[in-house]
């Protein structure tokens, strides 16, 4: 009776994640080969999106207006969010803001790594190799390899680059 059960959860898991990676590519102005979705994640109608090969998230949403470009071998955790523009608070034409909105874009590079909870404001680049710790919240540009977290999201330390260009060279990816 155990391994049935286990057997139809599978299936409906399989199932679930094909339906939502089709949904997410639907949603997308450009996406690669092999996009692995497990739920649902909304892209904002004013916001232009593009991934790469080998894209898998347990959650992400993109909210705004704006571009965003993700590169390859890409994974996310649940819950996080990419905000692009905003409200136009500083010209705009009523108080607390004006109607106009703001347009940003971020930009995430290959095999990059964000942690369940994060959250990334617009007009930022987060590096290739790059780890974003979970519940971190991203307001300034991430370097290549770096591990960053907290709120503001702060450099952490380096992955080890020796390390991780042997994998790459021996084309050993998740």
């Amino acid at each position: 009776m155990r391994k049935l059960i286990y057997s139809c959860l599978s299936l409906y898991r399989k199932i679930r994640g094909r339906f939502w990676s089709r949904i997410f590519r639907y949603q997308c102005k450009s996406s690669g080969e092999k996009i692995g979705v497990s739920c649902f994640c909304p892209i904002s109608s004013a916001a232009e999106v593009s991934v790469g090969d080998h894209f898998h998230s347990n959650g992400l949403r993109v909210l705004g207006r704006g571009k965003v470009e993700i590169g390859r071998y890409f994974h996310s955790g649940q819950n996080c969010k990419i905000m692009l523009g905003s409200h136009d608070y500083d010209g705009g034409d009523a108080i607390p803001y004006g109607k106009k909105d703001t347009c940003k874009s971020v930009s995430i590079g290959d095999f990059v790594w964000l942690g369940t909870d994060v959250t990334i404001s617009g007009n930022i680049h987060i590096g290739t190799g790059a780890i974003v710790a979970m519940g971190s919240v991203v307001v300034k540009d991430v370097p290549d390899f770096a591990i960053v977290g907290g709120n503001p999201a702060k450099v952490i330390k380096y992955r080890d680059i020796d390390h991780f260009n042997h994998l790459l060279a021996e084309g050993k990816f998740n």
